[in-house]
């Protein structure tokens, strides 16, 4: 999202907190995880290598992931306390029920293939409409966020072993990029194969009622 003069509301958290050294970098991660979960993209993802590059170590690297995650947690909480607490009018809510139906999973579990594959934007809002057990969805992202950052924290260390740091911040940043677009892309082609194969069976169901 754009502010004025083109900014984004991400590059004025990182420069406000920035003048905080790493205790604000922290806390701009965990802002930036906030937004992101409630519908401002702002790819935290490449925020935490960049603080995680700045000391390759177990500790800290444990520090950011944890940061990371209360961002995720705290982001969709939110999106979900106010969806619960608006009224949803009823064709959204049957919207996202026929959405969800359509994907490979419809229940908590679909949290989990999201981290892989963006196919549930607005999380909360999904936990909330769907009457998902609230414990069981943070749990999933908890265990989501564990495995994608946790991954992406063992590679970029082992960048920063093999090369130069300022190679490793390089290769680092295009490997979160690539990610990133490798995710939504799977994303956009799995809805696609998957709309292709459910008007497909319903193309059969229907030959199959008129040869009845």
């Amino acid at each position: 999202m754009d502010t004025r003069g083109g900014r984004t509301i991400g590059d004025w958290l990182i420069e406000f907190f920035s003048s905080w050294g790493w205790l604000g970098m922290i806390l701009a991660l965990y802002f930036l995880s906030i937004l992101d979960s409630v519908a401002i993209p702002t790819l935290p993802d490449i925020f935490a290598v960049l603080i995680f590059l700045g000391d390759v170590s177990w500790d800290w690297g444990l520090i950011v992931l944890v940061v990371a995650l209360l961002g995720d947690i705290s982001g969709d909480t939110l999106l979900y306390v106010f969806v619960k607490k608006v009224k949803v009018p009823g064709f959204v809510q049957k919207f996202s029920k026929k959405y969800v139906e359509f994907l490979v999973v419809s229940d908590e579990r679909l949290i989990l293939l999201n981290r892989i594959a963006p196919v549930m934007p607005f999380t909360g809002a999904f936990i909330a409409m769907l009457d998902w057990n609230y414990r069981k969805s943070m749990f999933y992202i908890f265990v989501g966020g564990i495995a994608k950052y946790g991954a992406l924290f063992l590679l970029v260390g082992a960048f920063n072993v093999v090369w130069t740091e300022d190679t490793a911040q390089l290769v680092s940043i295009i490997m979160v990029l690539a990610t990133v677009a490798i995710s939504l892309a799977a994303s956009y082609l799995y809805r696609k194969n998957k709309m292709k194969s459910d008007n497909k069976n319903q193309h059969s169901e229907q030959d199959l009622g008129g040869t009845g």
